[in-house]
């Protein structure tokens, strides 16, 4: 299970970092409460604006408004900057006519967001932990060319996969893109971003919650290779019966495990006609988790002795999950190795993670990438601390070109790029994504369709 031990590894080890925009639209609950509020409450509608903080500006949209039934207020925000869009704030209280306090609550922060409404414009403090900074909105028009969206259902058997048909706002008969997920519970809502930047540029999108998440059924944690391949490929057969998609036009993108099954998933489904293979792994993957574990452990090997032993320790936890070894050496190590400051118990026994590294074991990369026959695009980070990023691009791009020669498979490496495509956060904790990441998704695509 690509990254599922990583992510153990960076809660238990790592700093909490000031803001974890990573994750933070999975675990978000909308529930946005008002109190006195008018009939035609001044809060509803549009705003652009700008957080601030450490001298660090980041332009935020937000929106709010009234839910016809509960006649609550529901409030989301969008920020091209950290790629998200449509985050729900946990809390809103109005006091007054005026005084008004959101909370936005993340997995690992919460930041409260204190201010006022006066004369059109909403400004105050915000505040997470002991960092304090200002934010600022002013009222906005919506925008006109919002793609359209509606929700959409599919089956592979008897599971039943529930999303969200992205489409360009004027037109029909588009090129289209399946969104395929990642490692671990993710939804519809990672996709979002990328999904509407598409339908903007003329490509609808098809995002949807993998099986046992959000409104689909199943469950992904006792999902084989094939089930996963299997959802992917019934989200392409629905895509091309719609009536707004041109079905000669279908392709997929796939980040991290999304990435390293694509080709897989192109092999069984007809007609798919380009892939974007986004942190896809291009080694045995024993050998990409074991680079990934390392990764998350070695900033807390403080001596030569401890690198050797997270080493030692780390194979024969993925010997053990990837290749069914016996526990007692890796128990032993256990027992040895407890004190070190960089030492992290393994899964417990019940976790999927040792039911599903042994199929995926077995899955082989290059083998799949070698029935390849369409154009490719290669994305990674440069600083990808989850696979290596240089190795992959350069076995997968030549076992395409070496079985078939004239093949249009492209790469691009992003300097200073982590697995996510972001640069490292300055002082002010947000994050930065790679110049010209998105603006080389569209361009290639359109380049090709």
């Amino acid at each position: 299970m690509q990254g599922m031990v990583t992510a153990m590894v960076t809660r238990s080890l790592r700093p909490i970092p000031v803001v974890n925009m990573e994750r933070l639209a999975g675990i978000l609950v909308l529930s946005l409460l008002a109190s006195n509020v008018a009939a035609q409450n001044p809060l509803v509608g549009e705003w652009r604006g700008h957080w601030i903080r450490a001298g660090d500006s980041m332009e935020v949209t937000l929106h709010i408004r009234r839910d016809p039934a509960s006649r609550a207020l529901n409030a989301t925000f969008d920020s091209k900057r950290l790629r998200v869009q449509g985050i729900p704030f946990a809390e809103v209280k109005v006091e007054g006519c005026c005084d008004v306090m959101m909370r936005l609550q993340g997995d690992r922060t919460t930041t409260t967001f204190t201010g006022a409404l006066r004369n059109g414009r909403l400004s105050g403090e915000l505040r997470e932990g002991e960092s304090v900074g200002r934010f600022a909105y002013v009222r906005t028009r919506a925008p006109l060319a919002v793609p359209r969206e509606r929700e959409v259902t599919f089956s592979n058997g008897a599971v039943t996969l529930a999303g969200s048909l992205i489409l360009p706002r004027a037109g029909r008969r588009h090129p289209a893109v399946v969104f395929v997920h990642g490692s671990g519970a993710e939804g519809r809502w990672a996709s979002r971003f990328l999904a509407t930047t598409f339908a903007e540029n003329g490509i609808a999108a098809l995002i949807f919650d993998k099986r046992g998440v959000g409104k689909s059924s199943g469950d992904w944690r006792t999902a084989t290779l094939d089930d996963l391949a299997g959802d992917a490929a019934a989200a392409i057969a629905y895509l091309r019966r719609q009536k707004e998609i041109d079905p000669r036009r279908v392709g997929l993108h796939g980040h991290s495990q999304g990435g390293t099954l694509l080709p897989m998933i192109a092999a069984r489904s007809d007609s798919v006609a380009f892939l974007i293979a986004s942190a896809a792994a291009g080694i045995p993957t024993d050998s990409t988790e074991i680079f990934s574990i390392l990764n998350s452990v070695y900033p807390n090997a403080s001596t030569a002795e401890d690198s050797s032993s997270a080493r030692e320790y780390v194979t024969e936890l993925v010997a053990a999950a990837y290749h069914g070894l016996a526990r007692n050496r890796l128990d032993s190590l256990i027992s040895r190795f407890r004190e070190r400051p960089w030492f992290f118990a393994p899964p417990p026994p019940a976790s999927s993670y040792w039911s599903f590294s042994r199929p995926f074991n077995e899955f082989r990369p290059l083998d799949w990438w070698r029935q390849v026959r369409v154009p490719v695009l290669l994305v990674y980070g440069e600083r990808d601390m989850r696979v290596p990023a240089g190795e992959s691009a350069a076995r997968i791009s030549s076992t395409v070109l070496r079985h078939a020669p004239n093949a249009d498979v492209a790469v691009r490496i992003f300097p200073g790029a982590d697995h996510s495509f972001r640069l490292a956060p300055g002082p002010s904790g947000w994050p930065m994504t790679a110049p010209g990441y998105v603006p080389s998704l569209v361009s290639w695509l359109n380049a090709r369709i």
